[in-house]
Order: structure tokens, then C-alpha cells, then sequence
């Protein structure tokens, strides 16, 4: 996709104070020299994070979250580094142009971009028609939405004709080709019309708040009732999700309700029910069960009660779960979806079943029990089969003794032999585990990831050549930048060490910007926040030092210990006996350490 100048995000980053930005989605109080807010990253009870004006960095002393404006958006938008970067110039009326490196990937980026337009002067045209048509906003009006609601998502409405959107796009200097790759234009033969006619018409937004494609309703019984758009370069079904950029407006909630239709997702937004998105009329896709896990992994599913809606809940469980969500189902009383009962009830019996919301593992029972007589001998004993094999994915032995007892007292079948039967499809499944890790090689293990020492010494290291020149030169003249392990911060060490030698000043971006990865971003954030260690600083620092020279020493070590042995069985004997005098010397060099 081409290179983006250095100068340009420079500049990016000139133009966005860090104090400014992060007050756009957290509340900000001054406290010393800087800013104190509560951190976006984690549950956090706080203020624990810091922001300086400064450094121009935040970091939060909770979760341990750091890094300039580019690293906070990156964050809390959930953006890559050149997304967060055009999101940061679009923010200054900065448009980031691209040196080109692949002239298909740059074609194709300006295919994207035109279609983008497109799409916003079409909903623009939709939104206009609305408030000059007289039907289709007393529709939306009728439906208990209010002006506020209507702008917020941009509702429209497609006019009852074959061309008035197509010469409206036409006089805006767009191409019949253009707008039919955009998804707006049916085709036959050669001639091209409108594809939405006389409907409600639902802009659907990226995630960046980028206009990608359209849903459209009926105000009537015809049929379809609702029609989308097609697949487009940059519209594709399953991938996004309806609402999301609005729900982690201002800031990234801490759980996400889905819906699934439009309409729904709107009436709740209108009812300050912010944090929740739609599955665009799709069944719920692995692609946007990952896209939900990225902002929470805490999921309320809230599908119609229909049987569909239930069956599409079923469903989601599944592929929510698997990929490591923790998933709870709102029941909404037959025959209702979250629109209609609000509208029947209102919002606050709609906070009710919410709170009411029951875990995966309790829709599963209660869905093997539906239309099953317990009085009824098989029935009973499939129910309680079902039942056993829900639980038994369960890993909490208490929570199994648990269900197996209410499932127990329910149909009347002794506990124990519930529990064996739960045992038993373990046991099966463990077997089924243990053959497939055999066959397959794998060895799963457990593991605690603790920092090592010498990431630690090389942190330290680079704190102190920041904090004052007479630091740097001792460092300079023990250590230098290429014995640092970890890559990130040997790099960081070239960038400190040559701007520290050539006495140039620089600020914590001026580093930053050279690195974009978020883990990356959060570690060389962290050299430039004051820990406050202060004693003995000198000891301290060869005491890092040593660290990392240790770690050196012993994995040259390890190197030359393998190739003598490689050597040895080569019978090269002039090789090995150059690296046995290799070895000797870097064995003393460490004892003297």
C-alpha cells in the first residue's frame, strides 16, 4: 500500500495533542505537571492514568498501558498503525497520501476511496429525500424514533423511481461503472436503475465511521422486506458489524449486546443502551465474532424469540465461545424483538431482562428441556443425556455437582448417576484428546510469562540514557546498542544513543514514531515514565548492564557448544579446537562478571 512519509506523521502527530485527544474519550483532571483520568484499558477503579503535555505520552501505572497519541488511538479504536495515523490526520484536515510502492495495491486504494464517496453523497441524497418526503418520515416517526435518532444514524429514504439516485450521482461527476461497483445500481442488459426503490434506507458504517454499503426496508407487506447491499470492494457480508462504531463511542464499553435487525439495534441506542451493535440480518459470522472479541469479550446475545431467532442464538453461542468469549443470552418473551418490547414495555423493563441475562450453560439446559414431557420416561432420560453432555464441558467441579443436583431434582434421577454419565462423556472425551495429541505430536503446557531480567536491564538502560547525559555517557562507554537482546529496544538504543552523541534534543515521539506495532509502542513508551528510582543509580546501572552482557555471554555459549558438537562429528578438529579456545575465554569472561 505504498509508504507513508516520515515528515507527514510527523506533522500528524504535531498537530494532535495528546491531552486534547485522549480528553475526546476519557475526562481528563490536572494533577502536578500533568493530567490523571481513568484508564480506557482495563476495569480500572482509578484515576491510574497518566497523561503528560509535556511528553506528550499516557501511560497507566494500573495495566501498565503506554505510548503517544498514535499508540493511545491505536488502542482504543482497536486500528492498525496507518489506520491510527489516518484517523489522527483526518482529525486535523491532514490527508495521508501514500508514497507508492505497488501500483496495483495504489489503483485499488483509490477504487476504495472513490466508493467511499460515493457511498456518502448517496446517503446524503437518501437523507435529504427523507425530510422532503412526507410518508417515510412519519413511518420512522411512528416507530417512536425521534429526530435526534433519525440524524445520528443518517436514515433516508430511496424514492420511488428507477433513476433519480443514479442522475443525482451522475451530476456529481460519478460514472453509471462507478456507482454500479458501488452496489447502488442494478444492471440489465446494458442499461442501469436505482436498487433501492421507495424504502427506508439504513447507512451501514465501518468501524472507522466510513459509509460501506446500505440496507433498505419496505414501509409495507411487500417483499423482500428488507434488501441489502451486494459484496463491493469494500462491503463484505460477515465481516462487519452494525452499530460498532457507535458502541465503543467515547470509549470501549465494557460488554456489547448483539441484535439482530436495524431497527432494534436503533431503538435501544435511542433509549441510551449504547453498546449495542447488529449482526446486519446475517447469521453470526467467525469473522464478527473475532471483530466483537477485539472491543469486549463480555457478549449478551439478544436475538428475536422467534423460532429463527432462537435457532440464529444457538448458533452464535457456538462460534462466540470458540473464540473465547464470555457469552450471556437475554431472554425476550415469544413472539417479541428487542424493538417491539421496548416499545411495549419500555426501556427500563428492557434494563430488567438484561440484568436477567442467564449463561450459556443455563440456555442450553433450558432449550433441552423445551417441548419435552419429564413425566414421560424417554423424554426424561433424553433430557437428562442432553443435560449431562452440556455440563460436562464445564471444568468447575462444583458448578457440575450443581447443575447435576437441579437437574436431579427437576426429573427425579438419582444425582450420582447423573454425575456418572458426566463422567463418563469426559472420560470419552479425553480419550478422543489423548489419541489426536498423540497422533499429532502435541504437548500442551501451561505456562506463567514472566519478563526475563535482561528486558528488564534494557528498559532500565534506556530510562537512564534519556534521564540526563552524565547517565548516557557512562552507558555509552560500557554498553552499546547492539549487545541489547530484545529487538525493539536494540533499535531504540541506536535511535537514543545517536541523537544523545550528536547532542541533538528530542521528544519521546521523536522515537516513537519509528516503531508501530501496540506491544512495541508499550514497551519504548515505558523509557521515557519516571519510576522513581534514583539511589545508587551508578550500581544500578552495572548491575543492568551485567545483566545483558550475561545473557550475551551465555547464549554465544550455546552456539558454540553446538557447533563443536557438529564439528566433532564432522571430525573438523581445526574448527572445534578454535571455538574450545572461544569457549574458554567467554567461560572467564563470565566468571568475572
Amino acid at each position: 500500500m505504498g509508504r507513508v512519509p516520515e515528515e507527514v506523521i510527523e506533522k500528524i502527530i504535531d498537530s494532535n495533542d495528546i491531552v486534547d485527544v485522549i480528553s475526546e474519550f476519557v475526562p481528563l483532571k490536572r494533577s502536578g505537571r500533568g493530567y490523571m483520568g481513568v484508564c480506557p484499558f482495563h476495569n480500572d477503579k482509578g484515576p491510574s492514568m497518566s497523561v503528560s503535555s509535556e511528553k506528550q505520552l499516557f501511560h497507566c501505572f494500573g495495566c501498565g498501558a503506554s505510548g503517544n497519541v498514535i499508540g493511545f488511538i491505536m488502542r482504543i479504536r482497536n486500528l492498525d498503525f496507518i489506520e491510527a495515523v489516518r484517523y489522527l490526520g483526518d482529525r486535523v484536515g491532514i490527508k495521508l497520501e501514500r508514497t507508492p510502492d505497488n501500483p496495483e495495491a495504489v489503483r485499488e486504494q483509490m477504487l476504495k476511496d472513490k466508493l467511499y464517496e460515493i457511498n456518502i453523497e448517496a446517503a446524503r441524497f437518501y437523507f435529504r429525500n427523507l425530510f422532503e418526503n412526507e410518508k417515510p418520515l412519519n413511518y420512522l416517526l411512528n416507530r417512536n424514533l425521534d429526530g435526534k435518532t433519525i440524524k445520528k444514524f443518517g436514515l433516508g429514504y430511496s424514492l420511488n423511481s428507477w433513476d433519480s439516485l443514479l442522475k443525482y450521482l451522475k451530476l456529481k461527476g460519478y460514472s453509471e461503472k462507478l456507482v454500479y461497483m458501488a452496489g447502488l445500481l442494478s444492471k440489465k442488459e446494458s442499461s442501469y436503475y436505482d436498487k433501492f426503490r421507495n424504502r427506508i434506507m439504513f447507512p451501514v458504517f465501518d468501524v472507522k465511521g466510513r459509509v460501506i454499503g446500505f440496507g433498505g426496508r419496505v414501509m409495507d407487506d411487500s417483499k423482500p422486506k428488507y434488501l441489502n447491499s451486494p459484496e463491493t470492494p469494500v462491503f463484505v457480508k460477515g465481516t462487519n458489524l452494525y452499530g460498532l462504531n457507535m458502541a465503543i463511542k467515547p470509549r470501549i464499553p465494557e460488554s456489547i449486546i448483539i441484535v439482530e435487525g436495524y431497527m432494534d439495534l436503533i431503538s435501544l441506542h435511542q433509549h441510551g443502551i449504547t453498546n449495542a451493535v447488529a449482526s446486519l440480518g446475517t447469521a453470526m459470522t467467525l469473522e464478527q465474532a473475532k471483530l466483537l472479541k477485539r472491543y469486549s469479550k463480555d457478549i449478551y446475545i439478544c436475538y428475536d424469540a422467534d423460532a429463527a431467532g432462537q435457532a440464529a442464538t444457538l448458533r452464535g453461542l457456538d462460534i462466540l465461545s470458540s473464540v473465547g468469549c464470555n457469552v450471556m443470552v437475554i431472554m425476550i418473551p415469544r413472539g417479541k424483538d428487542p424493538d417491539e418490547f421496548i416499545r411495549t414495555y419500555g426501556v427500563e423493563e428492557f434494563k430488567k431482562i438484561i440484568k436477567n441475562a442467564i449463561p450459556v450453560i443455563d440456555y442450553r439446559i433450558l432449550k433441552a428441556k423445551e417441548g419435552k414431557n419429564l413425566k414421560d420416561a424417554t423424554q426424561k432420560t433424553e433430557f437428562v443425556n442432553s443435560v449431562a453432555a452440556i455440563i460436562s464441558k464445564l471444568d468447575n467441579e462444583i458448578e457440575i455437582q450443581a447443575y447435576a443436583s437441579k437437574t436431579s431434582d427437576e426429573t427425579g434421577i438419582d444425582v450420582n448417576s447423573i454425575l456418572d454419565q458426566v463422567r463418563k462423556i469426559k472420560q470419552y472425551k479425553v480419550g478422543k484428546n489423548n489419541k489426536r495429541n498423540l497422533n499429532d505430536n502435541v504437548i500442551r503446557i501451561n505456562t506463567v510469562v514472566i519478563e526475563p531480567a535482561y528486558k528488564k536491564a534494557e528498559r532500565q538502560l534506556l530510562k537512564f540514557s534519556v534521564l540526563n547525559k552524565d547517565y548516557f555517557d557512562y552507558i555509552r562507554n560500557k554498553i552499546n546498542p547492539d549487545e541489547f537482546i530484545t529487538f525493539h529496544f536494540k533499535k531504540a538504543a541506536k535511535l537514543i544513543f545517536h541523537k544523545q552523541e550528536k547532542g541533538e534534543k528530542f521528544t519521546p515521539n521523536d522515537i516513537l514514531k519509528d516503531f508501530h506495532d501496540k506491544t512495541e509502542i508499550d514497551d519504548v513508551s515505558s523509557i521515557f515514565v519516571d519510576d522513581g528510582e534514583k539511589e545508587d543509580e551508578f550500581k544500578v546501572i552495572d548491575d543492568y548492564i551485567k545483566t545483558i552482557k550475561k545473557i550475551n555471554i551465555e547464549n554465544r555459549i550455546n552456539e558454540i557448544t553446538l557447533s563443536i558438537k557438529k564439528y566433532e562429528e564432522e571430525k573438523d578438529i581445526i574448527k572445534s579446537a578454535a571455538l574450545s579456545q572461544e569457549l574458554i575465554l567467554l567461560r572467564n569472561k563470565l566468571t568475572m562478571l
